[in-house]
């Protein structure tokens, strides 16, 4: 199966399992989302949406608080190389792939990875990334404004961008 036929779930899914002692094993629920998170910014990471990885930390932090032992189900509590090693893996297998990752978790026990095409030659992914974030979490109102500080468009282009991009997403 190639990448572009293959699952981003699937992939996501993958690359977390390297970070586990045993990825056959049942994990807790902590391990399999904190892995999953690690696998998500290794990812994105690769396709130029990294983030100082300090900033990530409050975020696998608190699913730490409730549960410190999920530790001893990983192969290494040396967070920058589990991370390091997904990037690697991720350029290995996966090189041409630029899908961007826009939200990622385990909604009913299923993987499940929300995703954005390779960005268009000349676009901001940061800057687009951020707007796409906004209306998937239903913050329409601060995409309109997003758009219309940082791309001058008057309220009503800005409300149609916005409501493209939520039909994008089936959320019309």
């Amino acid at each position: 199966m190639t990448h572009q036929t293959k699952k981003m779930s699937e992939i996501i899914m993958e690359m977390s399992e390297r970070l586990l002692r045993h990825p056959d094993a049942v994990h807790s629920s902590e391990a399999a989302h904190v892995a999953l998170m690690f696998a998500n910014f290794a990812w994105n990471e690769t396709v130029g949406l990294g983030y100082a990885r300090e900033g990530y930390r409050s975020a696998w932090e608190m699913i730490e608080a409730e549960n410190p032992e999920m530790w001893s189900e990983f192969k290494s509590n040396d967070i920058d190389a589990m991370i390091d090693e997904l990037v690697q893996y991720k350029k290995t297998h996966y090189p041409d792939d630029q899908r961007r990752i826009l939200t990622c978790g385990i909604p009913e026990g299923n993987v499940r990875v929300e995703w954005l095409p390779a960005a268009a030659s000349g676009v901001d992914s940061r800057w687009e990334m951020q707007l796409y974030g906004m209306v998937r979490t239903g913050q329409r109102e601060k995409g309109i404004n997003f758009l219309r500080e940082t791309r001058h468009l008057s309220r009503n282009e800005a409300a149609k961008q916005v409501k493209k991009i939520a039909a994008d997403f089936g959320i019309g």
